[in-house]
């Protein structure tokens, strides 16, 4: 019998993609512009395709259970010791394992609201009793978010979906007056040039989660590591099934840190294209655009809007809507900030819109 919880969770929901876009109206897949997902616009440079194409000699043996070779690459880009690295299939299996090595049935969880929805997902699948805290704009009050005890606290910094990032000031209130393991979610950090990952030296109940999937452009091939104290990334490293990251993703994680120069040009024309557009935004009436330090824009559209999301994809571009999220009051979209040309195909389509609405 599948277990009671299963039948109450809703399934995860990544939003449209090209093949549904050309399947619903006619719009050929490799013609969409997806500005939806938050992923990189850019490839990585050559050195990392041909570690991509080198490593195919190695497809038919397991990659080395450990992954010694990555976690000493993470180690030098961020400053940290190895033995304080694990690694995952992706940041949402760096979550997944998180949950698993410190919930059990009925431990308390707290979720500061508007959030990424795959934390509540996660701590059902692991029967726990969760509380959602409504922050408005995400600017989190710790007194506040440690009203009660919990186990585990969620926090995103950048928050997705509204791209704020939580200042060091906050999250030491935080660290400080809790025993709560505190789980830092940075998929985005990188586009804010800050990290809570200093902090693990001074307090042992943070955990910090970071991605290849954005700064990194490697969304298709799923890497992401953990950084914490020893006991707790030992504890992960025991629940991770073995050979969990592919021998290519492994190798090509670790061309593209060598390639750290090239992606920071890329994080600073996304920047300046996130600029560019909050500035076009905020200029456009009916709408409320959110600060962001992500490679993604929140922007508020006044009143109900049933038409945006159709009127953009029949013409070949996806957003995400989150309108109904919880801890979000009326109609929201968020966009990915893309290549210059498609972040002003964007901006052009919806000014026609909101004029001739």
């Amino acid at each position: 019998m599948v277990r009671g919880v299963i039948h109450i969770i809703n399934p995860y929901d990544p939003g449209s993609f090209p093949e549904d876009i050309e399947k619903r109206y006619g719009v050929k897949s490799s013609d969409v512009i997806s500005l939806s997902s938050n992923e990189n616009p850019f490839l990585p440079p050559d050195n990392v395709k041909r570690a991509y194409n080198d490593s195919f000699k190695f497809i038919n043996r397991y990659p080395h259970p450990v992954y010694r070779d990555l976690k000493e690459r993470i180690s030098d880009l961020i400053n940290v010791d190895s033995e304080n690295i694990a690694v995952g299939n992706g940041a949402s299996e760096i979550l997944k394992m998180i949950c698993e090595v410190h919930l059990e049935a009925f431990d308390p969880v707290t979720i500061p609201i508007p959030g990424y929805t795959l934390y509540a997902i996660l701590s059902m699948m692991m029967d726990a009793s969760i509380r959602f805290i409504d922050f408005p704009e995400y600017q989190i009050d710790p007194e506040k978010l440690l009203e009660k005890r919990s186990k585990l606290i969620f926090i995103c910094s950048p928050n997705n979906p509204t791209g704020n990032s939580v200042p060091e000031s906050v999250m030491r209130k935080i660290l400080r007056n809790t025993d709560a393991i505190v789980v830092v979610d940075e998929a985005y950090s990188d586009f804010s040039k800050t990290s809570h990952i200093k902090l693990i030296d001074e307090f042992d109940n943070l955990v910090v989660v970071k991605s290849f999937s954005k700064f990194f452009s490697l969304a298709g091939l799923r890497v992401g590591y953990a950084v914490g104290n020893q006991e707790t990334i030992q504890s992960i490293e025991k629940v991770r099934l073995p050979f969990n990251i592919s021998t290519i993703s492994a190798k090509v994680a670790e061309a593209c840190i060598e390639s750290i120069d090239y992606f920071n040009e890329i994080r600073d024309y996304i920047i300046r294209e996130r600029e560019r557009i909050s500035k076009k935004l905020e200029k456009m009436e009916r709408l409320k655009v959110y600060p962001s330090d992500a490679n993604f824009i929140l922007f508020r559209i006044e009143g109900e809007d049933r038409e945006i999301k159709e009127r953009f994809e029949r013409k070949g571009i996806i957003l995400r809507n989150v309108t109904g999220l919880m801890g979000l009051d009326g109609t929201h979209f968020r966009v990915t900030v893309g290549k210059k040309e498609h972040n002003d195909m964007f901006l052009q389509i919806l000014q026609d819109y909101l004029e001739h609405r």
